[in-house]
């Protein structure tokens, strides 16, 4: 796809993929595609109920934001603390700051907008 030329994402012909995280589907809303890879913009669904703590973790990327549609979170954000977020929410991440879900509602559903679109993800210890 080309980054000149418009183009919609219908939900009707969402193709939801296990990602990063198994207990989230993720939904690629084509801006991937049509940026040539400089930017990733994503719904992410539960896909099961929360068990427990994500994994300390971080990402090397140069820009990370997230709106939540629907549910709620609490995140640990490394020298913020814990956070929760709710329907309407957003929130931003620097890049590699440390960070962890702690919980999740069994609606949670965010869209994320990253860039690059392809970035690492580093397990970190607490």
């Amino acid at each position: 796809m080309s980054a000149t030329r418009a183009f919609a994402s219908h939900a009707r012909d969402a193709n939801w993929v296990v990602g990063l995280r198994p207990y989230f589907k993720y939904r690629d809303l084509g801006i991937k595609g049509a940026t040539d890879g400089k930017v990733l913009v994503q719904v992410i669904k539960a896909n099961q109920t929360c068990d427990g703590p994500m994994g300390y973790h971080s990402h090397i990327l140069d820009f990370q934001m997230t709106y939540m549609l629907k549910g709620s979170a609490l995140i640990d954000f490394e020298e913020v603390g814990q956070v929760r977020v709710e329907a309407g929410d957003a929130w931003y991440q620097p890049r590699g700051v440390k960070h962890e879900v702690l919980e999740y509602s069994d609606d949670f559903e965010v869209i994320e907008i990253a860039m690059p679109a392809e970035f690492p993800t580093v397990d970190e210890e607490r």
